[in-house]
């Protein structure tokens, strides 16, 4: 990209921020009484202006990641993550209420904004060029529509839930919703962040993107596939001694939203080789079409109730992969069938201790910090260990990370 390139999408980012605030200023009242909440219109209109504080920076982003210095952005967020929250904090004790929630989400993009524009060497010039404008449209048009469909498609669950259950359904939801995400948006982050500029790197070179992507694939799976599973087997000693038993009416939700995370991952991590290419017309086709078809099964599901829903939207992600991964086979020969191969010995080396920790946890009757500590080593250890007896090489990877990082912290 040239000086050109980047100032010209900075000031079209800006004006497409302010362009959607108005949409939103002007449109909460209407939000507001769609969800018969007064004062959510006001809310709003404080809260968008997230969108212009998030356009700021969205340059100063994009060149880190290019450089791959996803170090230097993780503790910029971290830092404005910590600010952010503690203003939250101390204005919900002081009783702001629902407006501490706001504060906080402004106050981290205040933070993020200065650090960013103070740590850059970019700075805009006064320019906007014709030329980068309509050779970047091409891809990036595409890419943003499909940002605004998979926005709308994610939050649909909660906006009919909203509509069509009663208030504590929702709560249940999204409290299950918040802990599935902390996982699954760690990788889902490394996925779209990471891969994209790589795999982009290699477009020309399919032998070699063809190869990262093996490996990036069965490297994801051998954290995702554990990870998830574990998390569906001790959701309830972990639910109850987060939230109390109260909560315990969310664990069915947060186990479903955990088997749709085994396969969310993968279809992302597709999206990207497909993106990588330069192919976002077909990415914006193809995930419209997965869509359409989630929408369906979500509204098809609601005739069983909550669990129905979110049983009709775990099989559309299912679906969102398999047709991924086709045309990933189509591009560069590495489809459906070779992924499957592939990830098959990683899954079952993730199921059977499950199994196993399971059918152990049976026999045990103890407080629920113990048992959570027992389902968690038992399965681990069983975990590692028929991860070396299948051999999957991705497991010493793994192990090599988890060895040196400990090592480094002793030292």
């Amino acid at each position: 990209p040239t000086q050109a390139d980047y100032s010209t999408i900075f000031f079209w980012n800006i004006f497409l921020s302010l362009f959607f605030y108005g949409v939103l200023y002007l449109s909460s009242p209407l939000i507001a009484k769609f969800y018969e909440i007064p004062l959510l219109s006001n809310v709003l209109k404080v809260q968008g202006l997230i969108l212009v504080l998030n356009a700021l920076i969205l340059i100063q982003q994009n060149i880190l990641k290019k450089q791959v210095n996803f170090k230097k952005i993780a503790k910029i967020n971290i830092g404005a993550i910590t600010i952010g929250t503690s203003a939250g904090i101390a204005t919900a004790f002081l009783g702001f209420g629902v407006w501490s929630l706001v504060i906080k989400s402004l106050t981290t993009g205040v933070i993020q904004c200065i650090i960013y524009w103070l740590s850059s060497h970019w700075k805009p010039q006064w320019r906007f060029s014709g030329k980068s404008f309509i050779s970047l449209f091409k891809f990036g048009s595409f890419m943003f529509l499909n940002g605004i469909c998979n926005n709308l498609y994610y939050n649909i669950i909660s906006l009919i839930l909203g509509k069509n259950f009663s208030a504590t359904s929702l709560g249940y939801y999204t409290q299950a919703k918040k802990v599935e995400d902390i996982p699954r948006n760690s990788l889902s982050s490394v996925i779209t962040n990471v891969t994209f500029p790589v795999f982009s790197e290699m477009q020309n070179d399919l032998p070699k993107l063809r190869e990262t992507a093996t490996k990036c694939m069965k490297s994801i799976a051998v954290i995702n596939f554990p990870l998830m599973i574990l998390l569906i087997m001790i959701a309830k000693p972990l639910f109850i001694l987060l939230f109390t038993d109260k909560w315990v009416q969310a664990i069915p939700y947060f186990q479903i939203l955990c088997l749709s995370g085994v396969a969310t991952t993968l279809f992302e991590l597709n999206t990207n080789i497909i993106k990588s290419l330069g192919k976002s017309q077909l990415t914006f086709i193809l995930e419209t079409m997965i869509r359409v078809i989630g929408v369906i099964a979500v509204v098809i599901g609601i005739n069983w109730g909550v669990t129905g829903m979110l049983y009709g939207y775990t099989f559309s992600q299912y679906i969102a992969y398999v047709i991924t991964a086709i045309w990933v086979g189509k591009l560069t020969k590495y489809g459906v069938v070779h992924q499957c191969k592939n990830l098959f010995p990683i899954f079952f080396a993730a199921v059977i201790p499950a199994i196993i920790s399971y059918l152990i946890s049976l026999f045990i009757e103890t407080e629920y910090a113990l048992l959570l500590t027992i389902q968690t080593v038992v399965y681990t250890l069983l975990y590692f260990g028929i991860s070396k007896l299948c051999n999957i090489k991705e497991i010493n990877i793994l192990i090599a990370i988890i060895r040196e990082k400990i090592i480094g912290i002793k030292y």
